[in-house]
């Protein structure tokens, strides 16, 4: 297959991205209508805890995979392509089985212990098997964009989003509609396994949340089986076509390769998730707290039918569950950005090709960065909007969410700014450099976890402030650090960063100051559909105007 160029390969993954997140959406979005803060509690715990096992065990394996692949492609070198491809997945097969085995262990003392909310034990359990196809997964999407075909990942990535949607929201179904007698019957199935005190003391009506949860949860376990069958079948195709001649590097050459790229990716994105292991690991506590504190401050939530004792849970589920789940659309479409950026850095690394190293980082900072911009500014002007068309059923909800919404809008900007950034690092040989970056960041996001969610009229907004300082510090010390090896000017970088926030600002400006015109005759959805659309008419011709949109720039792109 023709090899695709940064742009044409970005596009493929943005397009997947955007079909993946839109039914990723309509699945998120019901699944928080149906479980409400609570129920979305235990679904967040079970991907807090998946997420560090995912970082750990997969994150590393496609861009170790696509930088090596992508490496022996520029040389022709067709039977050491087969020779990763073989290898990564001997690795990753066993290392997948090991962290399944490994979440299963931990899951109940995590859920209990760390996380405070043993309950969530079910839906921990429920997306294990999930690591063991992720890994699978990761390692052929890693050789097919190693030689620039993005296709494969695109597709599995749709398939994946498509089965999860069908099986997640059916399966969730399924349990909310039962009859009490099923709950009964499977509370004395749940006690057999989980033979802890706090699972003991649970009665049937207790049980509907957090199986309702763990059958949402086991549907991304299903749509892992579905992407893995997916990409397996693609390289079948490959499997035919291998070159006769062995490749003349040892199974034991290749391994210490790919580890040596393995390790400083998997611990950065170990770090970079550990933000949300410690929002995890933090809010529920600190709620605690504040709840003990000052409980007249919740009172509204708790005459809406949420209980005490359930108000943590609920306030970081509904955090998580909505706020969270809005904030990070945007930094997974400007990542697609960075993984297409991998192949071309790698392999203008391995040619000695400074301008084409350097070209490609300015592609990725300045298409991040145009997107997400108008969307950060966008989401914190339009937070109450988004949220009442978004989730119409959950008022509570989205009551805690406005604000914690509004403080997040900015750290959309700069997460997407900095991931797209790291794959850039990671391509060039820097892997180490997003561990120690982000260490800082992590450092700053427990601070202020620490400091600002247990004061009670702050609560889940201090996690929301704690997290977009985090990533603003973790943005400069990655354009720092990019500076130093692919050869960007710093100063070009600010300047065209700050252009688009003036931009950026005009545009949420002209959204504002239409939905709250609109907004006395019309209801949210309409003033949403005319206000977005007349915010994103000024960004563009504002950034013509100030000379960031131009001929130059969109050959720059397509270059």
């Amino acid at each position: 297959m023709k090899k695709q160029n940064f742009i044409q390969g970005s596009l493929i993954l943005i397009a997947s991205a955007a079909v993946s997140k839109v039914i990723g959406a309509i699945f998120r979005i019901p699944l928080a209508n149906m479980l409400g803060g609570t129920g979305m509690g235990y679904f967040s715990s079970a991907y807090g805890v998946f997420m560090t096992i995912y970082a750990v065990s997969v994150t590393g394996l496609p861009v170790a995979a696509a930088k090596l692949t992508a490496e022996r492609s520029a040389l022709e070198d067709e039977a050491g392509i087969c020779k990763v491809r073989r290898t990564a997945l001997l690795l990753c097969s066993l290392g997948g089985l090991a962290f399944t085995l490994l979440m299963l262990a931990l899951a109940y003392p995590f859920c209990a212990f760390v996380g405070k909310s043993p309950r969530a034990v079910l839906s921990v359990a429920a997306i294990a098997p999930s690591v063991l196809f992720a890994c699978i997964t990761a390692v052929y999407r890693g050789c097919f964009e190693g030689r620039r075909n993005m296709y494969p990942t695109a597709v599995s990535q749709v398939i994946e989003a498509a089965v999860k949607l069908i099986s997640g929201l059916a399966l969730c179904y399924a349990v909310l509609n039962s009859p009490d007698g099923f709950f009964i019957s499977a509370l004395s199935i749940v006690k057999r396994i989980f033979p802890f005190e706090s699972i003991r003391a649970m009665t049937a009506g207790d049980l509907v949340m957090p199986l309702a949860a763990a059958a949402a949860v086991f549907g991304v376990t299903v749509s892992s089986a579905a992407g893995t069958a997916a990409v397996v079948l693609w390289g079948l195709k490959d499997r035919k076509s291998a070159p006769a001649a062995k490749s003349s590097e040892s199974t034991k050459e290749v391994a210490s390769q790919l580890i040596s790229v393995i390790i400083p990716v998997a611990l950065g994105s170990l770090v970079t998730n550990l933000t949300s292991l410690i929002d995890l690991a933090t809010i529920v506590g600190s709620l605690g707290k504040a709840v003990a504190a000052a409980p007249e401050y919740f009172s509204e939530y708790i005459t809406g039918g949420v209980s005490p004792s359930d108000l943590p849970n609920f306030f970081f589920g509904s955090f998580t569950g909505l706020a969270v789940t809005v904030f990070n659309l945007i930094p997974s479409f400007t990542n697609m950005f960075g993984k297409g950026a991998v192949p071309a850095v790698a392999e203008g690394f391995a040619a000695g090709d400074k301008a084409l190293v350097k070209q490609s980082a300015m592609n990725v900072i300045f298409t991040s960065a145009f997107i997400a911009v108008p969307s950060g500014i966008g989401i914190s002007v339009l937070a109450p909007q988004i949220l009442d068309l978004l989730f119409p059923s959950r008022s509570l909800e989205t009551s805690v969410c406005v604000l914690p919404l509004r403080v997040l809008g900015a750290g959309v900007i700069f997460l997407s700014v900095s991931s797209v950034l790291f794959a850039v690092l990671q391509a060039a040989g820097k892997g180490s450099a997003p561990v120690k970056i982000m260490l800082w960041g992590v450092g700053l996001k427990l601070a202020g976890n620490l400091a600002l969610v247990a004061v009670p009229k702050v609560n889940v907004t201090g996690a929301a402030f704690s997290t977009s300082l985090c990533y603003l510090l973790i943005m400069l010390l990655s354009i720092s650090a990019a500076s130093k090896c692919t050869g960007i000017n710093v100063k070009e970088v600010y300047k065209l960063l700050s252009k688009l926030a003036f931009c950026g600002s005009l545009c949420g400006a002209a959204a504002f100051l239409t939905e709250n015109i609109l907004s006395k005759t019309r209801d949210s959805a309409f003033t949403l559909l005319i206000s977005v659309p007349v915010g994103a008419l000024f960004y563009i011709i504002s950034t013509h105007l100030t000379g960031v949109l131009t001929k130059s720039t969109l050959k720059l792109l397509i270059c």
